[in-house]
């Protein structure tokens, strides 16, 4: 079974993504992972997204495309994945579409008010130390790294209007191409202003009532 994640920037989609690869056994493509990894393997692609990305310009949809395409050519996705990133934006779709990069089973739809976004954003905290996220609205109390001991710090991108500005990239650029797969039945709703694990509950149920072929033959494995 084929996923594609989609949802607002800290919607969640990247947590639904990993519980859901955790329990099914299904690998989680990211275009950051897949950029990270092709730049560090230093293939061909690789070498020529980082050229890119230094001039401080955006790598090209074709060199995209090439470095999904071989991702997903790999052994461990010919039983499903997980793609979170892909496509973002009308032409990148239109690419993804005409290339036949994959066979997207079904879009789960991560729905999140805006003002539960905001919140997420300016209560996260990261350890200086060991990179470890807490968020202050999980009310937990941590005033130390659970992990490591290490001080919290808040990333200078976590504020309201930066934020702002990344949601409205997202409202402009990225939700339009979610009305493609509804044309093709493919998308399936969740709302996700829970915590993490009556989030993933919520998509599991909704999964399973989707009506979507094979969905339910997968989730009952």
């Amino acid at each position: 079974m084929n996923f594609l994640m989609f949802g607002a920037p800290m919607a969640g989609k990247g947590t639904l993504a990993n519980m859901l690869a955790e329990n099914y056994k299904l690998p989680t493509i990211s275009m950051g992972d897949i950029l990270r990894a092709s730049i560090a393997s230093g293939d061909e692609n690789g070498v020529m997204a980082k050229s890119y990305m230094d001039k401080g310009e955006m790598v090209p949809i074709e060199v995209v495309c090439a470095m999904i395409k071989k991702r997903l050519s790999q052994d461990d996705v010919q039983n499903g994945f997980i793609l979170d990133g892909f496509p973002r934006t009308p032409e990148q779709l239109e690419v993804f579409v005409n290339e036949k990069i994959a066979n997207i089973d079904v879009v789960v739809n991560v729905e999140v008010p805006y003002d539960v976004l905001l919140s997420r954003v300016v209560g996260r905290r990261t350890c200086k130390s060991c990179g470890y996220i807490y968020n202050t609205n999980w009310n937990l109390g941590y005033e130390k790294c659970p992990k490591c001991g290490g001080e919290f710090g808040m990333r200078s991108d976590d504020n309201e209007e930066t934020y702002k500005n990344r949601y409205d990239v997202y409202q402009r650029e990225t939700l339009p191409i979610l009305d493609y797969f509804k044309s093709e039945g493919k998308v399936v709703t969740i709302q996700s202003a829970e915590a993490p694990e009556e989030s993933y509950k919520n998509t599991i149920n909704a999964l399973m009532e989707s009506g979507i072929s094979g969905m339910k033959e997968f989730l009952e494995g």
